[in-house]
């Protein structure tokens, strides 16, 4: 049964909001946005100024509950008591499920959907999915290593050969994403659009997210990390999807040290891979 009478909107400490919609509660916090069907929930309780969303959950495991905090006393009792009253009726006999699986999660923070990629967004760096390049560099080491053991007969040659390859394809991937990450951090800033973000949420290892508006009007997050300073953030006029938080001069060129560290290791993994299988096709 949907929420069809007017149910007020719970406005909550961090930028959290808490919303009927139809046949489910919208959760919105500033890194994410949580769906939860009514068919999930157990009961609602209004605590004061907090209200706590309470999962349904079999015997013997904890059941799963969202708190919203900081909210109107008045409103949270109200809401309470139109969500219970509107929960669908379950039979004794009928088995409980687990509510947690039945809620959907969507992030709001620009990065943590890396895999989904819009063929008509601007690009800088590597695309996500040239994360699939390390698994085919696996694949061919492995085939290297095959050749090796059937060509010269020489098998520890071949495990070596299988090794040190699929490692330097792992190391060149991770080398590939750290090069990106440094063209990204010089090529933004100077080419895109810097603004001030302002701090939404604060996460318990001191990690920020920020809300920052774009040309285009809407509003998007991203983490950083402000030690009580104000966070800059740099993004594509044409894609303001791809922004980044502004780092400081010092962790741009420790970042650019480590990246020439992990590329030169990434080298000589490679190179020591070639010099292993050169023999089985030259001699």
């Amino acid at each position: 049964m949907s929420i069809s009478s007017p149910v007020p909107v719970l406005q909550g400490d961090k930028g959290t909001e808490l919303r009927s919609d139809g046949e489910e509660l919208l959760l919105r916090r500033p890194d994410a946005e949580l769906r939860i069907p009514l068919a999930a929930i157990a009961r609602v309780r209004a605590e004061r100024r907090d209200v706590a969303v309470e999962l349904t959950a079999p015997a013997g495991v904890e059941p799963t509950v969202y708190r919203v905090t900081d909210v109107s006393a008045a409103a949270a009792g109200v809401f309470a008591d139109a969500v219970n009253a509107t929960l669908p009726e379950r039979a004794a006999a009928e088995e409980t499920i687990d509510g947690s699986t039945l809620v959907v999660t969507r992030s709001l923070v620009i990065g943590d959907d890396e895999d989904e990629v819009d063929e008509n967004q601007v690009q800088v760096g590597l695309l996500s999915y040239a994360s699939w390049l390390k698994y085919a560099g696996c694949a061919v080491a492995a085939v290297l290593a095959v050749a090796v053991g059937v060509l010269d007969g020489d098998w520890s040659r071949a495990v070596a050969t299988l090794l040190l390859g699929a490692a330097g394809a792992w190391v060149t991937y991770v080398a590939a994403m750290m090069c990106a990450m440094v063209w990204r951090d010089w090529y933004l800033p100077r080419y895109g659009i810097t603004v001030d973000g302002q701090q939404v949420f604060r996460e318990d290892d001191g990690d920020t997210v920020q809300a920052f508006t774009a040309t285009d009007g809407v509003t998007r997050h991203i983490h950083g990390h402000n030690k009580g300073k104000t966070v800059r953030i740099a993004y594509h006029p044409k894609n303001p999807a791809n922004a980044l938080a502004c780092t400081s001069t010092g962790d741009k060129v420790l970042m650019l040290v480590v990246t020439l560290v992990v590329t030169a290791a990434a080298g000589f993994m490679d190179y020591g891979t070639y010099l292993l299988v050169l023999p089985a096709f030259t001699g």
